[in-house]
């Protein structure tokens, strides 16, 4: 009896901790939820999703930390600086979403002046355009710590790497019409 009364007490438990997680995905209104994202197209550039472009960059400089010779204070430096550019593209990502909610309230109203909602929307789009701006910003950031050398290595490794990728887009690309071209192939009565 009391073991049945225990998992009973689980899966309630289960159940409350199941709802809390769930119900701020639909705080939005639901917009992620019915997978059309943003109501208005936000600009998104420079987030995705997983520490953002900063932190992309950043991986990609130390994975090559010795190829491209980097010192302990210059790991320390981009560290920081990373850092700091994550933070501040965090909190104008932020003022974006509000701008968004906000807005999409406005429209809602239909008693709302559309000089209002004009104002709303270049605010957001002001927010937008300093995101964009943060990202190139945190490039020149982070390049700047390394020596013109560095950043000549940098290039050559980078240029590497996207033809490497464009090969392996083209074999694939490749591949795939050799199996089109196959199965069109056996499908032909003349064969």
């Amino acid at each position: 009896m009391r073991s049945g009364m225990k998992m009973l007490l689980g899966i309630a438990a289960g159940t409350v901790l199941l709802g809390i997680t769930i119900t701020p995905v639909w705080a939005d209104g639901g917009a992620s939820c019915r997978g059309g994202g943003h109501a208005f197209g936000m600009v998104r550039q420079g987030m995705s999703g997983h520490g953002g472009w900063t932190s992309h960059t950043l991986r990609h400089l130390l994975r090559h930390q010795q190829d491209l010779g980097l010192t302990d204070d210059q790991v320390t430096k981009l560290k920081v600086i990373a850092l700091d550019q994550d933070r501040a593209k965090i909190r104008a990502h932020a003022d974006v979403q509000v701008a968004e909610r906000e807005l999409r309230a406005l429209v809602a109203d239909e008693k709302t002046d559309l000089s209002i909602i004009e104002a709303k929307v270049n605010e957001r789009e002001s927010f937008a355009a300093k995101l964009s701006f943060m990202r190139i910003k945190a490039k020149r950031d982070l390049y700047a710590v390394l020596t013109p050398e560095q950043r000549e290595k940098q290039k050559t490794i980078h240029d590497q790497m996207k033809q490497a990728h464009r090969v392996r887009q083209f074999s694939s690309q490749g591949m795939e019409a050799a199996d089109h071209g196959q199965v069109a192939g056996d499908r032909n009565p003349a064969s």
